[in-house]
């Protein structure tokens, strides 16, 4: 079975095909993607702006009519944060299920953590050994435990890369009193949220999300060396950057090594909430797992399909809301 996956992020819509049949591994056999900027084009009020609501539609429409040559027999599509948290959300998913022809779902923040969680767990095996993952997304920040597939406490938290530049860092570069009210409202929030954490036996501590995989290039790359694909990111090698960070602007930022152009604005949020988590959690370093969201739910309709023979639209209508 030939299963398209459809994922409409803060920064692009990305289609991927994934034949459940051929492979146990969620490893795409085709995919496209086109850009929905979804981050930049929203407000402080977390409105997702017509010019915003216009693109995310042309990106699901381009990424849908690519893959129409390919004859998916199932498309599943779902949108992150940046959807499911959006102001107009209710518009905007309409819309974007206008485009793709289906109907666009959205996963809680729990339970988007936990799937996440999953594709760490099966990736990084070891079931019955403790584990933790931390990610951060546009919308929320994760961090996940167990010693199973699934976790056994998940703190999901409104502290997302975009969410927290949206907030408190308007000025482009920031203005030093911005990041001091960034850092301060992290710092409180973790320390009531995740303080627990750092008594607890965390196991094997991962990082999810491409954030985290960006400041783990930039701060393990050196002078005309790029670490392509570093597999540590280090609270201690971290520190250094985030003062450097908030003297950039987005261009600038946009430069350095590992930091695309989509993320260069939000990646000063991002440094400050990692470093923050791990000291919060006592954690001095996390490893890169390549896979996140979408692997998770490949392996969630693949263990079903196999499981029970179920149906990739009836699973949909359970675990998307």
């Amino acid at each position: 079975m030939k299963l398209a996956l459809l994922d409409i992020g803060s920064t692009a819509a990305r289609l991927e095909i994934v034949d459940l049949d051929r492979s146990r591994m969620p490893r795409a056999d085709w995919s496209v993607k086109a850009r929905t900027r979804l981050a930049e084009h929203t407000g402080s009020d977390g409105v997702v702006d017509d010019r915003g609501v216009e693109r995310a539609v042309r990106a699901v429409r381009h990424c849908v009519r690519a893959a129409a040559d390919q004859r998916p027999d199932a498309l599943v599509a779902f949108g992150t944060s940046a959807v499911r948290d959006a102001a107009n959300g209710e518009r905007l998913r309409a819309e974007l299920s206008d485009a793709a022809g289906v109907r666009i779902g959205v996963l809680s923040p729990r339970d988007e953590a936990a799937v996440t969680y999953h594709a760490a767990r099966r990736w990084h095996g070891r079931r019955g050994a403790p584990m933790t993952t931390v990610d951060i997304g546009g919308g929320t920040i994760d961090v996940a435990t167990g010693r199973d597939l699934e976790p056994s406490e998940v703190v999901s938290l409104p502290l997302g890369a975009a969410r927290l530049t949206r907030q408190y860092l308007p000025d482009d570069p920031p203005r030093p009193d911005q990041v001091e009210e960034l850092v301060a409202a992290v710092r409180r929030t973790l320390r009531r949220s995740l303080s627990h954490f750092a008594e607890a036996d965390l196991g094997h501590p991962v990082a999810l999300s491409k954030v985290l995989r960006q400041l783990a290039v930039l701060t393990e790359s050196a002078p005309g060396s790029l670490a392509r694909h570093p597999d540590r990111l280090s609270r201690a090698k971290l520190r250094p950057w985030i003062p450097r960070l908030a003297e950039l602007d987005q261009a600038q930022r946009a430069a350095l090594p590992g930091v695309s152009r989509s993320r260069a604005r939000r990646i000063l949020a991002g440094a400050i909430a990692a470093e923050h988590i791990l000291g919060t959690i006592g954690v001095d370093e996390l490893e890169i797992c390549p896979w996140g969201l979408r692997e998770g739910l490949v392996f969630r309709f693949a263990e079903a399909r196999e499981c029970t023979g179920g149906d990739v639209r009836e699973l949909m209508t359970t675990l998307f809301r």
